[in-house]
């Protein structure tokens, strides 16, 4: 074997390692913890696939996010769908999200409250290059936050005792630039 044929096979097993290293360290995953005004808790783990709530233990998740998205489903009942690129919300073409958005609420342009079709019983607070901040889970387990977007006396604040904060240093869904 040439010389020259060892340096291309050594510079593309390096290589490869390399895109095999950034791959896995962004799918990593993190776990982040979401807390209620009450000291209820709300664990969403990306790395074990798993989200904790105070009314099921151990649901397990999917990331069905690609390069376009942020995507985090359990089929049943939990999911949440954002552009990886923040300028790419900027567009308005939440049609290529696998769960689009019903906004509910927008705060300067940096903080959106939005609730999904196939997980109605959450509503999202996520603000840019924070990702999701908070969590609602309604007063029972068939309340539809969807409800709200008919309400024109609707106030936000009004749902203060139902949000879960997050307390870890993890960002969940955060979109870049």
């Amino acid at each position: 074997m040439t010389r020259r044929a060892q340096m291309l096979i050594l510079l593309v097993t390096l290589l490869s390692a390399a895109i095999a290293q950034s791959v896995s360290s962004d799918h990593a995953g993190l776990k982040a913890t979401f807390v209620a005004s009450n000291g209820n808790v709300l664990e969403l783990d990306t790395r074990a696939g798993t989200l904790v709530t105070p009314r099921s233990r151990g649901t397990r998740l999917e990331d069905c996010g690609d390069k376009i998205q942020v995507c985090l489903t359990d089929h049943h009942g939990f999911a949440f769908a954002y552009f990886r690129k923040c300028n790419d919300a900027g567009s308005g073409d939440y049609k290529r999200l696998r769960f689009r958005p019903k906004v509910v609420s927008v705060l300067h342009n940096s903080d959106i409250w939005m609730v999904f079709d196939a997980a109605p019983n959450y509503l999202f607070h996520y603000a840019y290059s924070k990702g999701i901040v908070g969590i609602y889970l309604g007063p029972t387990a068939s309340f539809d936050f969807r409800s709200v977007l008919h309400d024109r006396n609707f106030q936000l604040a009004s749902l203060d005792a139902m949000e879960y904060r997050i307390t870890s240093s993890d960002t969940v869904a955060a979109c870049g630039e």
